[in-house]
C-alpha cells in the first residue's frame, strides 16, 4: 500500500470531522478523587462529562432512550483526580481525567486521558474552587474530544494514522499517536520523545505510559533523562516503566539503580523491576514432565 500524501491526509481529517457521532448509552464513575475541592458529587461529574462529550460530537442517550437500529453503543467509565491549587505557593490546581470506552459486543477497550492546570486568582475559597473546576472542565473536554477521535480512527490502517499525526485537529493528532503506540508502530516514537520535554508532570506520565505501550527500547535513555530531576515517586514509577519496555539499556540502568541507589524505596523498586524484566527476557526453562 502506497503511503498517503497531502490529499489523503486532508481526506482523513475531513472524514474524522464528518463521521457519524458515536453513541454512548451509559456513563459510570469509576473513581473521583478530590471531589471536595470542586464540591461535586458523582452525578455532577457525569453531567459535566456528558455535556463535554456532546460538545465533542458524541451522541449521549438519555435515561430510557434506545440506540438507533444497527448501532452498537459505547459504555464509558470515568476516573478523575483533582489537586487543589495553592495560591500562596503559586501552585496551580490540576485535574486528571481517564475515560475508558467499550463498545457492546466488542472485546477491545480504549482509554484516553485529559489533564489541565489552572491558577487561583486569590486565596479565597471561591477562587480556589473556581480554578479547580476550570482544570477539571478542561480535562473533561480534552478527554471527550480525544476519545471521539480515537473511536473514529480505531479502524483506520496504520498509514492513515501516520498521516493523521499532522492533522490540524489536536484531538485527531493525539488519537493517531495513541493508536500507533498501541499497535507498536515506531512512527509514534518521534512525537512521544518530543513530549518527554514537557514540564507538566501529568503530561509526562501519560507520555511514558504510551511509550510502555510502544515498547521501543530506543526511548529508554530519553525516559531516564526526563526522570532525573523528578521526585522519588516519579523515579519509582519510571523503573517499572523501563522494565515493561525492556532491552539491554533498561536492564543495565535498573541494575545500577538496584545496586547503587541511596534511596531504599527506589532501590527496592529497581530490584523488583529488574527481576520482572529478567524473568521476561530470560524465563526459567521448564523441566521435562514426569
Amino acid at each position: 500500500m502506497r503511503p498517503l500524501g497531502a490529499l489523503g491526509l486532508m481526506l482523513i481529517v475531513s472524514a474524522c470531522q464528518r463521521a457519524e457521532a458515536p453513541v454512548v448509552s451509559r456513563v459510570e464513575v469509576d473513581a473521583f478523587e478530590g471531589r471536595d475541592v470542586v464540591g461535586w458529587d458523582a452525578g455532577q461529574l457525569v453531567d459535566r462529562l456528558e455535556t463535554a462529550m456532546r460538545r465533542a460530537g458524541w451522541t449521549v442517550l438519555g435515561a430510557g432512550d434506545s440506540p438507533p437500529r444497527d448501532v452498537r453503543p459505547w459504555k464509558v467509565e470515568v476516573g478523575a483526580r483533582i489537586e487543589e491549587p495553592d495560591p500562596q505557593a503559586e501552585a496551580p490546581g490540576s485535574a486528571m481525567v481517564v475515560l475508558s470506552f467499550k463498545q457492546k459486543g466488542e472485546p477491545e477497550r480504549f482509554e484516553v486521558e485529559g489533564g489541565a492546570q489552572a491558577k487561583a486568582e486569590s486565596n479565597e475559597l471561591d477562587a480556589v474552587q473556581a480554578a479547580a473546576v476550570k482544570a477539571l472542565d478542561l480535562s473533561l473536554a480534552e478527554a471527550a474530544a480525544e476519545g471521539r477521535a480515537t473511536v473514529v480512527l480505531s479502524r483506520a490502517p496504520d498509514d492513515a494514522l501516520v498521516a493523521s499525526i499532522g492533522a490540524e485537529d489536536p484531538a485527531a493528532r493525539a488519537a493517531a499517536v495513541r493508536l500507533l503506540a498501541r499497535r507498536r508502530n515506531p512512527a509514534a516514537l518521534p512525537v512521544l520523545l518530543k513530549r518527554l520535554e514537557s514540564d507538566d508532570l501529568s503530561a509526562l506520565r501519560r507520555t511514558i505510559g504510551l511509550l510502555v505501550d510502544l515498547k521501543e527500547p530506543a526511548a529508554v535513555s530519553r525516559i531516564i533523562d526526563a526522570s532525573r530531576a523528578r521526585s522519588a515517586v516519579v523515579q519509582r514509577e519510571v523503573v517499572f516503566a523501563l522494565a515493561a519496555i525492556g532491552g539491554d539499556e533498561a536492564e543495565a540502568y535498573l541494575d545500577v539503580v538496584a545496586t547503587g541507589s541511596d534511596d531504599p524505596l527506589l532501590k527496592a523498586s529497581a530490584e523488583k523491576a529488574l527481576e520482572e524484566l529478567r524473568q521476561h527476557r530470560h524465563p526459567t526453562p521448564r523441566g521435562p514432565r514426569p
